[in-house]
C-alpha cells in the first residue's frame, strides 16, 4: 500500500509532509495544504460534471468546495498498479455539524438554500446526470410495493412478531403515502419538473452532516457523487428528516430551519407542497417493509423489530411536526 501511494502521489505537484487514513481515504497535508485522496470509480463525463457544479459554487459565490486536482498529465484520474483510478481533492480542517445542535443545523439549512440558489446550470446540460426517477412515481412504485408486502403476509398462516407488527401499522402509514402522492398528483409537479429541467436546476443528492464542514464562519461542502439535475427541495428534504429524527421531531426546530432555507432561497407554493408531500410519506416505514420483503422470510431482524417499534412510538410527535410545518408550506 505505502508503494502504491508513494506512485499516485508522485504524479501530482505537490510534496506531502504527512498523511493519515480517514473513512475511506487519506488525508494529506501538503505544501499547498490539506488534499484528500481516494479511490474513485466514477467515470471521466461523471467527474466532469461535478466539477462543473462545483466551479458555479465558487465562481458565484466563492463557496469552499471539494475540488478536484488534475495530475502531471492535466487528467483528473491517476491510475495505480492495479489500473483502480484514483483523485486528489481539496479539503478542509473543519467539524461536522452535529445534528442535535440547533444553530448548527440552521446553519445547514441557510447553506443548502444558498447553494441551490447559485445551482443554475442553464438548458445546455439537459440529457446530462438527470433524476431518472421523479418523486412521483417513486411514490407510486413504492406504495405498490407496501400493498404485494401486506397482501403476502396476510396470505401467511404463521406469522412471526415483525409481520404482526407491519400489519398493524400498515393502515395509518399506507394512508399517508397515498395522500402524499395525491397531493403530488394535483400539486403542478409536472410542471415543476419541466422548470427544474429547463433551468438546469442541481441538487447536492448527499447533503448530510458528514458532507458539511464548519470552519468558524465559512462551511464547506464536500461529496458532490450524488449531484443531479433535480428537485433541490429534496436535498432539504434529507436534511429535515435526519434533523426530526434527531431531535424527537421537534415541531419549533422544523419549522425554523424551513424559514431559515427560504430566507436564502425563495420556494416556489408547487415546491412547498413537494416538500410537505415527502415529510408526510412514511419512508422509514417503507423501508422496512421492503428489506423484511427482499430478506429471508424465515428469519426475523431484531434490529428492523425495535426500528419498526421506534418509529411507531415516535408517530405522535411526528404527527405534531407535521401539523407544525403544513401550516407554512401548505
Amino acid at each position: 500500500m505505502e508503494d502504491k501511494l508513494e506512485e499516485i502521489i508522485r504524479q501530482y505537484p505537490c510534496q506531502v509532509r504527512s498523511r493519515r487514513r480517514t473513512r475511506g481515504a487519506f488525508l494529506l497535508e501538503t505544501d499547498q495544504g490539506l488534499r484528500l485522496l481516494k479511490e474513485c470509480s466514477a467515470s471521466q463525463a461523471r467527474i466532469e460534471f461535478e466539477e462543473r457544479v462545483k466551479e458555479q459554487l465558487i465562481r458565484q459565490g466563492n463557496l469552499p468546495v471539494d475540488h478536484t486536482y488534475k495530475n502531471n498529465r492535466e487528467e483528473y484520474f491517476t491510475k495505480d498498479n492495479y489500473r483502480n483510478n484514483w483523485v486528489m481533492r481539496q479539503w478542509y480542517a473543519g467539524v461536522e455539524c452535529d445534528m442535535k445542535d440547533h444553530p448548527c443545523v440552521m446553519r445547514c439549512a441557510g447553506h443548502l438554500g444558498r447553494l441551490h440558489a447559485l445551482l443554475e446550470l442553464g438548458g445546455a446540460e439537459k440529457g446530462v446526470y438527470i433524476q431518472k426517477e421523479s418523486i412521483r412515481q417513486e411514490m407510486e412504485r413504492h406504495n405498490k410495493e407496501m400493498k404485494r408486502v401486506r397482501s403476502y403476509i396476510r396470505g401467511k398462516k404463521q406469522k412471526n412478531e415483525m409481520e404482526i407488527c407491519l400489519l398493524e401499522a400498515f393502515d395509518i402509514f399506507y394512508g399517508q403515502a397515498c395522500l402524499a402522492q395525491s397531493l403530488l398528483q394535483e400539486c403542478g409537479y409536472e410542471e415543476l419538473w419541466n422548470k427544474t429541467l429547463a433551468k438546469g436546476l442541481v441538487r447536492h443528492g448527499s447533503y448530510t452532516y458528514h458532507n458539511v464542514l464548519f470552519m468558524g464562519k465559512d462551511i464547506a461542502t464536500t461529496n458532490f457523487d450524488k449531484a443531479e439535475i433535480g428537485i433541490q427541495v429534496r436535498d432539504l428534504y434529507d436534511l429535515l428528516r435526519k434533523a426530526m429524527e434527531k431531535n424527537a421531531w421537534h415541531p419549533e426546530l422544523g419549522r425554523c430551519l424551513i424559514q431559515t432555507y427560504d430566507r436564502e432561497r425563495s420556494m416556489e407554493d408547487s415546491e412547498k407542497t413537494v416538500l410537505y408531500a415527502m415529510l408526510l410519506y412514511p419512508e422509514k416505514y417503507w423501508k422496512l417493509v421492503n428489506f423484511y420483503y427482499n430478506s429471508r422470510k424465515s428469519w426475523m431482524s431484531s434490529k428492523n423489530l425495535e426500528k419498526l417499534l421506534k418509529i411507531r412510538g415516535q408517530e405522535e410527535q411526528r404527527t405534531r411536526f407535521l401539523k407544525e410545518v403544513k401550516g407554512i408550506l401548505m
